[in-house]
């Protein structure tokens, strides 16, 4: 295939549907938050520690519900829980609109995150899976390659609204932009995908014989591990970037432009691994990302040597979180296969969801007693641990083979 129709291989409709509610969620029911998170602190005159630490326990609480949608998702399909999953998403951002409280805050937080569960990246990637009938890799790439671009929408986006409105108005605006862009999306899924490109589908990868016994139950532990850790890299930076940025001198014009380059770095990282990667097993894609992350976390420790030490950070922890979600739909898919995916998938996004729910909350703590040096050093440890578990998992990631038709 050429670099053109490898790029385009996923690019179904179907697939840059999902991609566009994908952008959307993420951009209404997490990145808006880093944004958000000032103004309601400046406007109740909460603690960092209270307002990060109800993100916390409302991502801590979201880990319960994760199996749950895998199992529903593997049960009644993607078209079904999709929609009804953007529907109560919106109503959930929308009750932000009357808070007044810690614990009504807390609640509302708590019913967001439960509700992304069913409707995030884990409910795409299973959704595309049955209509792809298992083979989805490009597609999921594709889903990515659009979605990569949610920050650098909504960042800007969230601050823009927050100069003509107050952020409870904003979480107005937030539900219904969900609603209107990805309900008719989510309606419009078909049970299986009819309009592949079929001479991108001859190109698809066969997936691999899924691991039993002793390596299924080692791999599935080491996955566990190096996917929490990872996320408790993203969630935390993302959570706490623009104020690092800030509180290290930047300006709130610069903190919003380092943010912003984070998504095109994303998208890079996404269209080097369909060009590159298609023809390697996932796994290789995973060490990539990881050690992107974590150079990306020591990079923070340079933010005081401005803007190239800056930019140098987008670079590595862009690519590093572009592929952290490509990884986290197909290393499954080749390691185990296609069957009970949503629950097993779910599974693994209950340890994720567990983990990072720290992420906020203990990267706030420890910046407050021990500054953000120590901040940056929890997250770098984190970044080391989301690399070696994945080392023994290597043996596993041979090439994998073109198809071949028998002469």
């Amino acid at each position: 295939m050429t670099p053109l129709q490898r790029i385009l291989a996923g690019f179904s409709p179907v697939a840059i549907g999902l991609g566009i509610t994908m952008t959307v969620s993420y951009g209404a029911m997490f990145y808006s938050f880093a944004i958000l998170a000032p103004a309601i602190m400046s406007d109740f005159g909460w603690s960092r520690s209270v307002v990060f630490g109800s993100f916390s326990i409302a991502l801590l609480a979201s880990a319960v519900f994760a199996p749950v949608s895998g199992r529903v998702l593997d049960r009644l399909g993607g078209r079904l829980v999709l929609s009804a999953g953007t529907v109560l998403a919106s109503l959930a951002l929308a009750a932000m609109f009357f808070v007044e409280t810690p614990i009504a805050y807390l609640a509302a937080l708590i019913a967001i995150e439960a509700m992304a569960t069913f409707v995030q990246y884990e409910a795409g990637f299973t959704a595309m899976t049955q209509i792809r009938q298992g083979k989805a890799r490009a597609a999921i790439s594709a889903i990515t390659l659009i979605a990569g671009f949610s920050s650098t929408i909504f960042w800007p986006l969230c601050s823009f609204l927050l100069e003509h409105f107050t952020w409870q108005q904003v979480y107005l605006w937030l539900a219904a932009i969900n609603l209107a862009v990805c309900l008719p999306i989510h309606l419009s899924l078909p049970r299986h995908e009819a309009s592949r490109n079929p001479a991108a589908a001859a190109h698809e990868q066969p997936l691999p014989e899924p691991l039993a016994g002793r390596d299924r139950t080692i791999a599935l532990m080491a996955l566990a591990l190096s996917f929490s850790a990872a996320g408790f890299v993203v969630v935390a930076v993302q959570a706490h970037l623009p104020r690092l940025l800030l509180e290290t001198g930047y300006t709130v014009a610069a903190a919003a432009a380092v943010g912003a380059m984070i998504g095109p770095f994303q998208v890079g990282a996404r269209v080097v691994e369909v060009l590159f990667g298609q023809s390697r097993h996932p796994l290789w894609t995973a060490l990539v990302c990881n050690i992107a992350l974590l150079a990306g976390a020591a990079l923070m420790f340079a933010f005081a040597f401005g803007v190239p030490a800056a930019i140098a950070f987008a670079v590595f922890f862009g690519a590093g979180q572009g592929l952290a979600h490509i990884i986290r739909g197909a290393v499954p898919l080749y390691l185990f296969g296609a069957q009970g995916y949503g629950r097993l998938t779910g599974n693994l996004g209950f340890f994720r969801i567990l983990v990072t729910a720290s992420a906020p909350f203990a990267i706030a703590w420890v910046s407050d007693v021990g500054g953000n040096r120590w901040g940056i050093a929890a997250i770098v440890l984190a970044g080391l641990v989301a690399v070696l578990p994945l080392l023994p998992l290597m043996r596993h990631a041979g090439p994998v083979a073109h198809k071949a038709t028998a002469r």
